[in-house]
Protein backbone atom coordinates (compact mmCIF):
# COMPACT_ATOMS: atom_id res chain seq x y z
CA UNK A 1 0.00 0.00 0.00
CA UNK A 2 1.32 3.59 -0.14
CA UNK A 3 2.17 5.25 2.42
CA UNK A 4 0.31 8.38 3.36
CA UNK A 5 2.03 11.55 4.78
CA UNK A 6 -0.08 14.55 5.89
CA UNK A 7 1.88 17.53 4.98
CA UNK A 8 2.08 20.48 7.22
CA UNK A 9 0.61 22.76 4.67
CA UNK A 10 -2.77 20.84 5.50
CA UNK A 11 -2.15 20.39 9.10
CA UNK A 12 -1.42 24.33 9.24
CA UNK A 13 -4.87 24.75 7.49
CA UNK A 14 -6.74 22.22 9.50
CA UNK A 15 -5.72 24.34 12.60
CA UNK A 16 -6.87 27.57 11.40
CA UNK A 17 -10.45 25.81 10.55
CA UNK A 18 -10.42 24.33 14.19
CA UNK A 19 -9.34 27.34 16.07
CA UNK A 20 -12.46 29.03 14.19
CA UNK A 21 -14.67 26.38 15.25
CA UNK A 22 -13.90 26.60 18.63
CA UNK A 23 -13.92 30.19 18.30
CA UNK A 24 -17.52 30.08 17.40
CA UNK A 25 -18.72 27.13 19.73
CA UNK A 26 -17.24 29.22 22.57
CA UNK A 27 -19.52 32.79 21.05
CA UNK A 28 -22.59 30.48 20.82
CA UNK A 29 -22.12 28.70 24.77
CA UNK A 30 -21.59 31.79 25.91
CA UNK A 31 -24.95 33.38 24.57
CA UNK A 32 -26.72 30.02 25.33
CA UNK A 33 -25.81 28.53 28.88
CA UNK A 34 -27.67 25.43 29.27
CA UNK A 35 -26.05 24.28 25.17
CA UNK A 36 -23.96 20.81 24.96
CA UNK A 37 -20.36 22.62 24.56
CA UNK A 38 -18.37 21.48 21.56
CA UNK A 39 -15.74 18.67 22.01
CA UNK A 40 -12.46 20.26 23.12
CA UNK A 41 -10.26 20.39 19.90
CA UNK A 42 -8.32 23.46 20.84
CA UNK A 43 -6.98 24.33 24.62
CA UNK A 44 -7.35 27.93 24.89
CA UNK A 45 -6.57 28.64 29.04
CA UNK A 46 -4.36 31.22 30.36
CA UNK A 47 -1.58 28.76 31.10
CA UNK A 48 0.09 27.63 28.15
CA UNK A 49 1.84 24.46 28.65
CA UNK A 50 2.36 23.74 25.29
CA UNK A 51 2.79 25.72 22.49
CA UNK A 52 4.83 24.63 19.72
CA UNK A 53 5.24 25.57 15.78
CA UNK A 54 5.13 22.01 14.51
CA UNK A 55 7.36 23.19 11.69
CA UNK A 56 9.81 23.25 14.86
CA UNK A 57 9.28 19.53 15.90
CA UNK A 58 11.24 16.79 14.77
CA UNK A 59 9.22 14.11 16.46
CA UNK A 60 6.48 13.54 19.48
CA UNK A 61 6.64 10.09 20.93
CA UNK A 62 3.13 10.14 23.52
CA UNK A 63 4.21 6.44 24.70
CA UNK A 64 2.00 4.48 22.13
CA UNK A 65 2.13 6.85 19.30
CA UNK A 66 5.31 8.43 17.25
CA UNK A 67 4.71 10.94 15.20
CA UNK A 68 7.74 12.19 12.47
CA UNK A 69 7.57 15.32 11.82
CA UNK A 70 10.08 16.94 8.64
CA UNK A 71 9.93 18.95 5.55
CA UNK A 72 7.76 16.37 3.20
CA UNK A 73 5.19 16.14 6.40
CA UNK A 74 4.08 14.30 9.17
CA UNK A 75 3.66 10.43 9.20
CA UNK A 76 3.36 7.48 11.82
CA UNK A 77 6.42 6.06 12.59
CA UNK A 78 6.67 2.35 11.94
CA UNK A 79 2.80 2.19 10.87
CA UNK A 80 1.21 1.85 7.66
CA UNK A 81 -0.44 5.12 7.38
CA UNK A 82 -2.88 3.58 4.44
CA UNK A 83 -4.62 2.54 7.36
CA UNK A 84 -4.72 5.72 9.23
CA UNK A 85 -7.47 8.69 8.76
CA UNK A 86 -5.60 11.89 8.08
CA UNK A 87 -8.25 13.84 9.61
CA UNK A 88 -8.12 11.87 13.32
CA UNK A 89 -3.99 12.54 12.64
CA UNK A 90 -4.43 16.61 12.49
CA UNK A 91 -6.64 17.09 15.25
CA UNK A 92 -4.55 14.29 17.37
CA UNK A 93 -1.35 16.44 16.48
CA UNK A 94 -2.80 19.69 17.23
CA UNK A 95 -4.02 18.48 20.69
CA UNK A 96 -0.49 17.93 21.30
CA UNK A 97 1.31 21.06 20.42
CA UNK A 98 -1.66 23.25 21.62
CA UNK A 99 -2.23 22.48 25.57
CA UNK A 100 -3.20 25.39 27.89
CA UNK A 101 -5.17 25.17 31.46
CA UNK A 102 -7.25 27.59 33.20
CA UNK A 103 -6.39 26.25 36.90
CA UNK A 104 -2.58 25.78 37.94
CA UNK A 105 -3.10 23.41 40.90
CA UNK A 106 0.89 24.20 42.37
CA UNK A 107 3.69 25.74 41.42
CA UNK A 108 7.10 24.28 41.50
CA UNK A 109 5.33 20.80 43.05
CA UNK A 110 7.71 18.95 44.94
CA UNK A 111 5.54 15.36 45.45
CA UNK A 112 4.04 14.88 42.33
CA UNK A 113 3.38 11.22 43.09
CA UNK A 114 0.20 12.51 45.02
CA UNK A 115 -1.55 13.57 41.43
CA UNK A 116 -0.10 10.12 39.74
CA UNK A 117 2.86 11.71 38.49
CA UNK A 118 6.10 11.68 36.84
CA UNK A 119 6.97 7.71 37.92
CA UNK A 120 3.18 7.20 37.75
CA UNK A 121 2.34 9.38 34.91
CA UNK A 122 -0.29 7.98 32.72
CA UNK A 123 1.20 9.30 29.58
CA UNK A 124 4.39 11.20 29.45
CA UNK A 125 4.72 13.33 26.15
CA UNK A 126 8.33 13.58 24.33
CA UNK A 127 8.71 16.53 22.12
CA UNK A 128 12.12 16.22 20.40
CA UNK A 129 12.67 19.90 18.66
CA UNK A 130 14.50 20.40 15.27
CA UNK A 131 17.82 21.25 16.96
CA UNK A 132 17.49 18.17 19.12
CA UNK A 133 16.55 19.77 22.15
CA UNK A 134 13.68 17.83 24.03
CA UNK A 135 10.22 19.13 26.13
CA UNK A 136 8.30 16.68 28.29
CA UNK A 137 4.37 16.59 29.19
CA UNK A 138 2.63 14.51 31.45
CA UNK A 139 -0.67 13.29 32.51
CA UNK A 140 -1.84 11.73 35.59
CA UNK A 141 -4.85 11.04 37.32
CA UNK A 142 -8.12 11.98 37.12
CA UNK A 143 -9.78 14.58 39.84
CA UNK A 144 -11.75 13.69 41.94
CA UNK A 145 -14.98 14.71 39.67
CA UNK A 146 -13.36 12.92 36.97
CA UNK A 147 -14.26 16.04 34.50
CA UNK A 148 -10.30 16.71 34.12
CA UNK A 149 -6.56 15.45 34.26
CA UNK A 150 -3.53 16.51 36.43
CA UNK A 151 -0.92 17.52 33.98
CA UNK A 152 2.70 18.25 34.64
CA UNK A 153 4.64 21.31 32.83
CA UNK A 154 7.91 22.34 33.58
CA UNK A 155 7.36 20.86 37.56
CA UNK A 156 4.00 22.49 37.71
CA UNK A 157 0.68 20.86 38.33
CA UNK A 158 -2.25 22.04 36.09
CA UNK A 159 -5.29 20.22 35.35
CA UNK A 160 -6.23 20.15 31.63
CA UNK A 161 -9.40 18.94 30.62
CA UNK A 162 -10.74 15.24 30.05
CA UNK A 163 -11.50 15.46 26.43
CA UNK A 164 -8.00 16.78 25.21
CA UNK A 165 -6.20 14.26 28.28
CA UNK A 166 -8.16 11.39 26.28
CA UNK A 167 -7.25 12.43 22.77
CA UNK A 168 -3.65 13.00 23.99
CA UNK A 169 -3.36 9.59 25.34
CA UNK A 170 -5.21 7.82 22.06
CA UNK A 171 -3.71 4.46 21.29
CA UNK A 172 -2.74 3.93 17.65
CA UNK A 173 -6.14 2.44 16.76
CA UNK A 174 -7.76 4.89 17.77
CA UNK A 175 -6.26 7.15 14.84
CA UNK A 176 -8.03 4.35 12.64
CA UNK A 177 -9.56 4.98 9.04
CA UNK A 178 -12.65 3.28 9.55
CA UNK A 179 -14.00 4.24 5.98
CA UNK A 180 -15.45 1.41 3.53
CA UNK A 181 -16.66 1.57 -0.10
CA UNK A 182 -20.23 2.28 0.86
CA UNK A 183 -22.56 -0.03 -2.09
CA UNK A 184 -25.91 0.43 -3.53
CA UNK A 185 -27.69 -2.72 -2.04
CA UNK A 186 -30.28 -2.16 -5.33
CA UNK A 187 -27.39 -2.16 -7.74
CA UNK A 188 -25.54 -5.25 -6.56
CA UNK A 189 -23.90 -6.93 -9.24
CA UNK A 190 -22.27 -9.29 -7.32
CA UNK A 191 -22.64 -11.24 -4.07
CA UNK A 192 -20.87 -14.39 -2.08
CA UNK A 193 -21.31 -15.81 0.80
CA UNK A 194 -19.13 -18.26 2.09
CA UNK A 195 -19.55 -20.08 5.81
CA UNK A 196 -18.75 -23.59 7.18
CA UNK A 197 -21.25 -25.97 7.59
CA UNK A 198 -23.14 -24.07 4.63
CA UNK A 199 -23.12 -24.55 0.77
CA UNK A 200 -21.88 -21.15 -0.31
CA UNK A 201 -24.22 -18.50 -1.65
CA UNK A 202 -23.25 -17.19 -5.47
CA UNK A 203 -25.08 -14.86 -7.50
CA UNK A 204 -23.90 -12.22 -9.86
CA UNK A 205 -25.42 -10.52 -12.96
CA UNK A 206 -24.47 -12.11 -15.98
CA UNK A 207 -24.13 -10.04 -19.29
CA UNK A 208 -24.45 -13.17 -22.04
CA UNK A 209 -27.83 -14.72 -20.00
CA UNK A 210 -30.93 -12.90 -21.70
CA UNK A 211 -33.13 -12.73 -18.47
CA UNK A 212 -30.66 -10.72 -16.64
CA UNK A 213 -30.43 -8.63 -19.88
CA UNK A 214 -34.05 -8.02 -20.28
CA UNK A 215 -34.73 -7.51 -16.61
CA UNK A 216 -31.97 -4.76 -16.71
CA UNK A 217 -33.87 -3.26 -19.67
CA UNK A 218 -36.83 -3.11 -18.53
CA UNK A 219 -36.60 -2.02 -14.70
CA UNK A 220 -32.67 -0.59 -15.02
CA UNK A 221 -31.47 -2.59 -11.95
CA UNK A 222 -28.79 -5.51 -12.47
CA UNK A 223 -30.77 -9.01 -12.21
CA UNK A 224 -28.69 -11.46 -10.67
CA UNK A 225 -28.61 -15.36 -11.46
CA UNK A 226 -27.93 -17.46 -8.43
CA UNK A 227 -25.14 -19.80 -9.24
CA UNK A 228 -24.86 -21.49 -5.75
CA UNK A 229 -26.33 -23.35 -3.82
CA UNK A 230 -29.03 -23.61 -6.97
CA UNK A 231 -28.31 -23.05 -10.64
CA UNK A 232 -30.26 -20.70 -12.60
CA UNK A 233 -32.81 -18.61 -10.09
CA UNK A 234 -33.37 -15.13 -10.73
CA UNK A 235 -32.47 -12.84 -7.91
CA UNK A 236 -33.62 -9.15 -7.72
CA UNK A 237 -31.79 -6.79 -6.20
CA UNK A 238 -34.89 -4.92 -4.20
CA UNK A 239 -35.59 -8.66 -2.65
CA UNK A 240 -32.24 -8.76 -2.11
CA UNK A 241 -32.23 -5.88 0.25
CA UNK A 242 -35.74 -7.16 1.66
CA UNK A 243 -34.54 -10.75 2.46
CA UNK A 244 -30.81 -10.54 2.92
CA UNK A 245 -29.29 -6.87 3.07
CA UNK A 246 -32.04 -5.13 5.32
CA UNK A 247 -29.54 -4.63 8.17
CA UNK A 248 -27.13 -3.19 5.37
CA UNK A 249 -27.08 0.45 7.06
CA UNK A 250 -25.18 -1.37 10.18
CA UNK A 251 -22.75 -2.66 7.92
CA UNK A 252 -19.74 -0.37 9.06
CA UNK A 253 -16.28 -0.64 10.63
CA UNK A 254 -16.87 0.38 14.39
CA UNK A 255 -13.33 0.28 15.84
CA UNK A 256 -9.39 -0.80 15.24
CA UNK A 257 -8.44 -3.75 17.57
CA UNK A 258 -5.35 -4.70 16.37
CA UNK A 259 -2.84 -3.15 14.10
CA UNK A 260 0.58 -4.24 12.55
CA UNK A 261 1.78 -7.64 13.49
CA UNK A 262 -1.36 -8.89 14.01
CA UNK A 263 -1.94 -13.06 15.42
CA UNK A 264 -5.11 -13.11 13.22
CA UNK A 265 -5.96 -16.96 14.94
CA UNK A 266 -6.62 -14.98 18.56
CA UNK A 267 -9.76 -13.47 16.71
CA UNK A 268 -10.88 -16.14 14.44
CA UNK A 269 -9.49 -14.58 11.61
CA UNK A 270 -6.89 -16.98 10.69
CA UNK A 271 -9.70 -19.55 9.38
CA UNK A 272 -12.70 -17.06 9.02
CA UNK A 273 -16.33 -18.43 9.94
CA UNK A 274 -17.47 -16.55 7.12
CA UNK A 275 -16.47 -14.76 4.04
CA UNK A 276 -18.43 -12.08 2.60
CA UNK A 277 -17.80 -10.09 -0.98
CA UNK A 278 -20.17 -8.07 -2.76
CA UNK A 279 -19.53 -5.30 -5.81
CA UNK A 280 -22.11 -3.33 -7.81
CA UNK A 281 -20.94 -1.43 -11.02
CA UNK A 282 -18.37 0.72 -9.26
CA UNK A 283 -16.93 -0.33 -5.70
CA UNK A 284 -16.64 -3.57 -4.30
CA UNK A 285 -15.92 -4.98 -1.18
CA UNK A 286 -14.59 -8.49 0.40
CA UNK A 287 -14.73 -8.75 4.72
CA UNK A 288 -13.51 -11.79 6.34
CA UNK A 289 -15.38 -12.71 9.77
CA UNK A 290 -14.10 -14.15 12.75
CA UNK A 291 -15.13 -14.58 16.12
CA UNK A 292 -17.46 -12.64 18.46
CA UNK A 293 -16.44 -10.21 20.27
CA UNK A 294 -16.16 -10.55 24.44
CA UNK A 295 -19.61 -7.96 24.85
CA UNK A 296 -21.13 -10.45 21.91
CA UNK A 297 -22.46 -7.50 20.54
CA UNK A 298 -19.98 -7.54 17.69
CA UNK A 299 -17.54 -9.56 15.46
CA UNK A 300 -14.34 -9.33 14.84
CA UNK A 301 -13.56 -8.50 10.80
CA UNK A 302 -10.91 -7.97 8.18
CA UNK A 303 -10.92 -6.76 5.10
CA UNK A 304 -9.30 -9.02 2.43
CA UNK A 305 -5.75 -7.31 2.23
CA UNK A 306 -5.87 -5.45 5.20
CA UNK A 307 -3.24 -6.06 7.83
CA UNK A 308 -5.61 -4.99 10.75
CA UNK A 309 -8.40 -6.33 12.94
CA UNK A 310 -11.64 -4.14 13.15
CA UNK A 311 -15.09 -5.05 14.69
CA UNK A 312 -18.81 -4.76 13.06
CA UNK A 313 -21.87 -5.02 14.55
CA UNK A 314 -23.48 -8.04 15.41
CA UNK A 315 -27.04 -6.91 13.65
CA UNK A 316 -25.33 -6.43 10.45
CA UNK A 317 -23.66 -9.73 10.26
CA UNK A 318 -26.56 -12.05 11.96
CA UNK A 319 -28.34 -11.86 8.37
CA UNK A 320 -25.61 -13.23 6.73
CA UNK A 321 -25.58 -16.14 9.20
CA UNK A 322 -29.25 -16.83 9.36
CA UNK A 323 -30.31 -15.93 5.42
CA UNK A 324 -33.04 -18.08 3.60
CA UNK A 325 -32.80 -17.68 0.33
CA UNK A 326 -36.77 -18.23 -0.21
CA UNK A 327 -36.89 -14.81 0.93
CA UNK A 328 -35.16 -13.13 -2.04
CA UNK A 329 -35.39 -15.85 -5.07
CA UNK A 330 -37.52 -15.63 -7.77
CA UNK A 331 -39.41 -19.47 -7.47
CA UNK A 332 -39.43 -20.65 -10.84
CA UNK A 333 -37.28 -24.02 -11.73
CA UNK A 334 -36.01 -23.16 -14.92
CA UNK A 335 -36.83 -19.78 -16.42
CA UNK A 336 -35.49 -19.37 -20.08
CA UNK A 337 -37.05 -17.40 -23.12
CA UNK A 338 -37.99 -19.51 -26.00
CA UNK A 339 -35.64 -17.58 -28.39
CA UNK A 340 -32.90 -19.23 -25.90
CA UNK A 341 -33.96 -22.87 -26.90
CA UNK A 342 -32.86 -25.07 -29.11
CA UNK A 343 -35.56 -27.87 -27.74
CA UNK A 344 -36.70 -29.15 -24.22
CA UNK A 345 -36.66 -33.45 -23.55
CA UNK A 346 -39.06 -34.55 -20.64
CA UNK A 347 -39.25 -37.92 -19.75
CA UNK A 348 -42.01 -39.33 -17.13
CA UNK A 349 -44.23 -41.63 -15.65
CA UNK A 350 -46.90 -39.65 -17.74
CA UNK A 351 -45.57 -39.67 -20.89
CA UNK A 352 -41.87 -38.68 -22.93
CA UNK A 353 -42.01 -35.90 -25.25
CA UNK A 354 -39.60 -34.12 -27.03
CA UNK A 355 -39.95 -30.34 -27.44
CA UNK A 356 -38.30 -28.62 -30.78
CA UNK A 357 -37.82 -25.23 -32.22
CA UNK A 358 -36.92 -25.38 -36.18
CA UNK A 359 -37.15 -22.95 -38.61
CA UNK A 360 -38.46 -23.25 -42.06
CA UNK A 361 -38.93 -20.33 -44.65
CA UNK A 362 -39.79 -17.66 -43.09
CA UNK A 363 -40.52 -18.88 -39.56
CA UNK A 364 -37.40 -17.93 -37.94
CA UNK A 365 -35.36 -16.55 -34.96
CA UNK A 366 -34.57 -13.31 -35.58
CA UNK A 367 -32.56 -10.46 -33.63
CA UNK A 368 -32.57 -6.81 -33.96
CA UNK A 369 -31.45 -3.88 -31.77
CA UNK A 370 -31.31 -6.99 -28.96
CA UNK A 371 -34.80 -7.18 -29.06
CA UNK A 372 -35.80 -11.29 -30.13
CA UNK A 373 -38.70 -12.52 -32.58
CA UNK A 374 -39.37 -16.25 -32.88
CA UNK A 375 -41.80 -17.31 -35.20
CA UNK A 376 -39.78 -21.13 -35.67
CA UNK A 377 -42.24 -24.00 -35.93
CA UNK A 378 -43.29 -26.00 -33.03
CA UNK A 379 -42.42 -29.46 -32.65
CA UNK A 380 -43.50 -32.51 -30.03
CA UNK A 381 -42.25 -35.73 -30.44
CA UNK A 382 -41.96 -34.51 -34.69
CA UNK A 383 -44.87 -33.47 -34.99
CA UNK A 384 -45.73 -29.63 -35.59
CA UNK A 385 -48.64 -28.45 -33.92
CA UNK A 386 -50.32 -25.10 -33.58
CA UNK A 387 -48.36 -22.11 -32.46
CA UNK A 388 -51.37 -20.29 -31.01
CA UNK A 389 -52.07 -23.43 -29.07
CA UNK A 390 -48.22 -24.05 -28.22
CA UNK A 391 -48.13 -20.88 -26.39
CA UNK A 392 -50.37 -21.76 -23.44
CA UNK A 393 -48.20 -25.10 -22.99
CA UNK A 394 -44.77 -23.01 -23.42
CA UNK A 395 -46.07 -20.85 -20.60
CA UNK A 396 -46.77 -24.19 -18.25
CA UNK A 397 -43.30 -25.63 -19.01
CA UNK A 398 -41.40 -22.67 -18.27
CA UNK A 399 -43.60 -21.53 -15.52
CA UNK A 400 -43.28 -24.66 -12.79
CA UNK A 401 -42.96 -22.69 -9.27
CA UNK A 402 -42.10 -24.07 -6.49
CA UNK A 403 -43.60 -23.96 -2.86
CA UNK A 404 -40.40 -24.29 -0.88
CA UNK A 405 -36.73 -25.19 -0.05
CA UNK A 406 -35.50 -28.44 2.00
CA UNK A 407 -32.60 -30.42 3.16
CA UNK A 408 -33.37 -33.68 1.25
CA UNK A 409 -31.65 -36.82 0.76
CA UNK A 410 -33.53 -38.14 -2.41
CA UNK A 411 -34.20 -41.55 -2.87
CA UNK A 412 -35.52 -44.37 -5.54
CA UNK A 413 -35.62 -43.40 -9.16
CA UNK A 414 -36.77 -39.89 -10.83
CA UNK A 415 -40.24 -40.20 -11.80
CA UNK A 416 -40.04 -37.25 -13.95
CA UNK A 417 -37.12 -35.46 -15.88
CA UNK A 418 -37.01 -32.35 -17.78
CA UNK A 419 -33.93 -30.67 -19.55
CA UNK A 420 -33.45 -27.40 -21.37
CA UNK A 421 -31.23 -27.06 -23.88
CA UNK A 422 -29.81 -24.07 -25.05
CA UNK A 423 -28.62 -22.60 -28.09
CA UNK A 424 -25.69 -21.69 -26.44
CA UNK A 425 -24.75 -25.82 -26.25
CA UNK A 426 -25.51 -25.53 -22.22
CA UNK A 427 -28.19 -27.85 -20.62
CA UNK A 428 -30.60 -26.58 -17.56
CA UNK A 429 -31.96 -30.16 -16.33
CA UNK A 430 -34.61 -30.67 -13.28
CA UNK A 431 -34.72 -34.01 -11.97
CA UNK A 432 -37.93 -34.64 -9.69
CA UNK A 433 -38.26 -37.65 -6.82
CA UNK A 434 -41.17 -38.54 -4.79
CA UNK A 435 -40.99 -36.61 -1.54
CA UNK A 436 -44.65 -36.99 -0.57
CA UNK A 437 -48.17 -37.74 -1.88
CA UNK A 438 -48.49 -33.86 -2.98
CA UNK A 439 -44.91 -32.89 -3.68
CA UNK A 440 -41.80 -33.53 -5.65
CA UNK A 441 -38.11 -32.73 -4.77
CA UNK A 442 -36.41 -31.14 -7.91
CA UNK A 443 -33.30 -31.59 -8.15
CA UNK A 444 -30.77 -29.10 -10.32
CA UNK A 445 -27.06 -30.23 -10.17
CA UNK A 446 -25.86 -31.61 -7.16
CA UNK A 447 -27.50 -29.35 -4.73
CA UNK A 448 -28.34 -30.70 -1.56
CA UNK A 449 -31.57 -27.84 -1.21
CA UNK A 450 -34.95 -29.53 -2.90
CA UNK A 451 -37.29 -27.34 -4.36
CA UNK A 452 -40.84 -28.71 -3.35
CA UNK A 453 -43.48 -28.81 -6.69
CA UNK A 454 -46.88 -29.97 -6.32
CA UNK A 455 -47.10 -32.83 -8.38
CA UNK A 456 -50.41 -31.75 -9.59
CA UNK A 457 -48.46 -28.56 -11.78
CA UNK A 458 -45.72 -30.75 -13.18
CA UNK A 459 -47.86 -33.26 -14.24
CA UNK A 460 -50.63 -30.72 -16.07
CA UNK A 461 -47.72 -29.09 -17.48
CA UNK A 462 -46.92 -32.91 -19.27
CA UNK A 463 -50.47 -33.50 -20.05
CA UNK A 464 -50.59 -30.57 -22.21
CA UNK A 465 -47.98 -31.98 -24.78
CA UNK A 466 -50.35 -35.31 -25.06
CA UNK A 467 -53.24 -32.71 -25.73
CA UNK A 468 -51.34 -30.98 -28.30
CA UNK A 469 -50.77 -34.37 -30.81
CA UNK A 470 -54.57 -35.67 -30.17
Amino acid sequence: MKKKIITLACLAAAVIILLLVYAGAKKNNAQKPDANPEPEVVSSGQYKLVSLDIADVKEIDTGKVVFEISDDGISVKDRDMSLLDEEKIVLEINALTNISSDNEVEKDCKDTEKYDLEKFAQCRVTYTMKDDSTKQFEIGALTPDGEYYYALSDNNVYTIGKTTGDRIMQDVTELADLSMDILDPNALTMLEVTQKGRDDLRVSFDSKNEITNESSDKSGLATLIMHSPIENLIVYPYNLESGLLYNYASFKLTQMVDFGSVNFSEYGLDDPVMKIAMADSEKSVTLAVGNLAEDGSEYYVTPYGNAAVYTMPKEALEPFFNYDIINFIQKFIALHYRYELSDIDIKSAYGDYTVEFKEEGDKKLTEENGSYKDKRQEYINGKAVDSEKFVDYYELLVGLTFDALKEYETTGEPQAEISYHLLDGSEDKVVFYDYDDTFFAAVKGDEQQKMLINKQQVKQAIDKAKELLD
